[in-house]
């Protein structure tokens, strides 16, 4: 991962008026992943849409961090279930007169 493409944690919570703390919750959660070069904190480039999500749920919801990574937990299956419903009426076409 190069350093272009990467954003430190203290701007991106000075920018949403968050603790530095929030995001260590979130990375506790598993929803996301820091990066530690050089004795500072950063967030990869590619996650900004999912943690903008956090955030307003966050902020927006009054959801705090166990109950956005249930959130998404949820979502994640939601979406492999949505995935498994179409291979199976795929495979049912099949059988369609």
């Amino acid at each position: 991962m190069e350093n272009r493409n990467l954003i430190t944690v203290s701007s991106f919570c000075t920018y949403h008026g968050l603790e530095i703390s929030f995001i260590s919750k979130v990375q506790e959660e598993g929803l996301l992943e820091i990066s530690y070069i050089e004795g500072d904190t950063y967030l990869p480039e590619d996650i900004l849409h999912k943690l903008e999500q956090i955030v307003r749920l966050y902020k927006e919801l009054n959801i705090n961090p166990e109950g956005i990574g249930a959130i998404f937990h949820l979502l994640e299956k939601i979406e492999h279930l949505q995935e498994e419903n179409e291979k199976l009426k795929t495979r049912l076409r099949k059988y369609e007169i």
